[in-house]
């Protein structure tokens, strides 16, 4: 607690959220012009500032397994029991989405339709988001989320991806306080 005078005082607050990050960087071979590279900016800002961000994230999912017919049914169930301990969904827009990556779709599927979770999606590059930036940015949308926008049926809000945005909505939206954006366009 840091005291400004005898009558006011301002009190650290801590973002006690658990977040998964629905991503999907199979196949990259260059991570610097994919979002591989932007999901290893988020891990900095958490290792940087524990206080503020937990994500629940695939460096904690040891994907070998001895049975190559078993890894994709190993790694849905190791996201699945992350996804199940997480508040809210992360999921970044970007220009080199693939927005039709089937193990992404599935994440952002599971993490709704199952366990609730309000889902921030992160503009990659943006500084300010507002009304136009879903039209505008469509094609950076993963198939799933344009699909909760189009019929929304989804708690959705649109932030870009800044470390301050994202902390902030990250503390502001979670399944387990019961506290979700207004609908599948909330901006914030």
């Amino acid at each position: 607690m840091f005291s400004l005078n005898r009558n006011f005082h301002i009190f650290a607050v801590m973002n006690t959220h658990k977040t998964y990050i629905a991503f999907d960087a199979a196949g990259v071979v260059d991570p610097v012009n994919s979002n591989l590279h932007t999901f290893r900016q988020m891990e900095d800002w958490e290792r940087s500032y524990p206080s503020r961000f937990h994500f629940l994230n695939t460096r904690e999912i040891d994907f070998s397994s001895e049975h190559d017919d078993l890894v994709e049914s190993t790694v849905k169930h190791r996201f699945l029991s992350l996804m199940e301990n997480a508040d809210n969904l992360v999921v970044m827009a970007s220009p080199v989405m693939n927005v039709e990556s089937p193990i992404l779709n599935w994440q952002i599927s599971r993490a709704v339709n199952r366990y609730r979770l309000p889902v921030i999606v992160c503009y990659v590059g943006l500084d300010m988001v507002d009304e136009k930036t879903i039209k505008s940015y469509w094609a950076w949308l993963p198939n799933k989320i344009r699909k909760y926008i189009g019929r929304d049926s989804a708690y959705m809000c649109h932030i870009p991806l800044t470390k301050d945005k994202l902390e902030r909505a990250l503390g502001a939206f979670s399944v387990n306080d019961g506290t979700y954006p207004w609908n599948s366009t909330t901006i914030f």
